[in-house]
């Protein structure tokens, strides 16, 4: 029995990879673990660079048989086409002032930045500059379009970049033929002599801002139908904006647009000056000019007349910027029924996740002190 018992030992112990004679097993202790750094989060942004002025007149002016189709979009339909920048070179720029530069735009004006550092809360924002040897848009565009000088331009839209792709941004190029003519021949004609180069000298602005007020749009820049507003400024010169085939009119720049008297512009499209030296934000408060027809309300419009988000404009000596506000739904206090129209008698929509549009929603509009509308009689 002992005999046996030994032997069945035996086997044991090999079967199991030695006994007395086998290696211990080696206990790497938790302090002297090795420790390798995950690679930093990045992620691709990518986009197109546009003229927004020679977008708004293709939509404008395109006749229905070629718009048919189309959604009046950045990145869908003819007026992208048409008003894509060749040549563009984008600039990304975070708030902490890193900087990463993109190859050149091809020619439908896409453009591209691969691994770029993204986190939860990573923002940039896209300038774009034109090509040394100027700007040619789609020889098919509606209307002749002058030679055009373009600035260096701020789209100050943050793009959070957060995931690893952020698809369809935009950065924007704009002229000395469009709103800066207009407001430069508005304010010789007040008596301050202006070029639109001026109004990029830092000794003579604290630079100029373009604000464009648009239909709601669930995804940032998708939808762009201008929205008749007024706007009142808390500091500089604000302009009120708006285009017709250009017939040479005194006032009127090259492409079309002129300035209107008083804070209205029906384009929702509005230019502020600043002062030169300024350092100090400024806020624009829109509202729409919106009146609702007699009778009952069309139940497939939305409800309107929209609540527009105050803009905040930062100078930016030197270069112009461009921001955009976009309405949204004047829904009702907790407890009260949605008014007629639009599709609210069910939940709203919830606000997009910022996914591949990489899109930080802005805050909920206050609503107006006073309603605005023509006059009682």
């Amino acid at each position: 029995m002992k005999l046996r018992s030994l032997a069945s030992s035996f086997l044991l112990c090999a079967a199991v990879g030695g006994c007395a004679d086998s290696e211990a097993p080696v206990i790497v202790l938790p302090d002297t673990a090795p420790v390798v750094d995950l690679p930093a989060r990045t992620t691709n942004i990518s986009g197109v660079v546009y003229d927004p002025e020679a977008f708004l007149i293709a939509f404008m002016t395109l006749p229905e048989e070629v718009t048919a189709e189309a959604i009046p979009g950045v990145f869908n339909g003819p007026y992208t086409a048409l008003s894509a920048i060749t040549g563009g070179s984008v600039t990304l720029s975070s708030p902490e002032g890193s900087r990463f530069a993109a190859s050149p735009s091809d020619f439908g004006g896409t453009w591209q930045l691969v691994g770029v550092p993204s986190g939860d809360a990573a923002t940039y924002i896209a300038s774009a500059t034109p090509p040394a040897e100027g700007v040619v848009l789609d020889p098919e565009f509606p209307i002749p379009l002058p030679p055009t000088t373009y600035f260096p331009t701020t789209y100050v839209r943050p793009i959070l970049a957060s995931v690893t792709q952020c698809y369809g941004q935009s950065a924007v190029l704009v002229g000395n033929t469009g709103a800066l003519d207009a407001v430069a021949q508005a304010m010789t004609a007040a008596g301050t002599p202006t070029t639109p180069a001026d109004l990029l000298d830092s000794t003579k602005t604290g630079g100029v801002a373009l604000l464009w007020v648009h239909d709601m749009s669930f995804l940032a820049d998708l939808f762009q139908t201008p929205v008749g507003s007024i706007a009142e400024a808390s500091a500089g010169q604000l302009f009120a904006l708006d285009w017709a085939p250009p017939e040479g009119l005194p006032g009127q720049s090259p492409i079309g647009f002129s300035v209107l008297p008083g804070s209205e512009s029906f384009l929702g499209y509005f230019a502020l000056v600043l002062p030169p030296n300024s350092t100090a934000p400024v806020t624009i408060n829109l509202i729409d000019t919106f009146v609702p027809e007699p009778g009952e309300p069309d139940p497939d419009a939305p409800p309107r007349p929209y609540l527009l988000p105050s803009v905040v404009v930062e100078p930016r000596p030197g270069e112009v910027s461009v921001y955009r506000a976009f309405g949204q739904f004047p829904l009702p206090p907790p407890g009260e029924e949605p008014p007629p129209g639009g599709g609210l008698e069910d939940p709203p929509p919830p606000e997009p996740e910022p996914t591949w549009a990489c899109y930080i929603p802005p805050e909920p509009a206050e609503p107006p002190a006073e309603p605005v509308g023509p006059p009682a009689e």
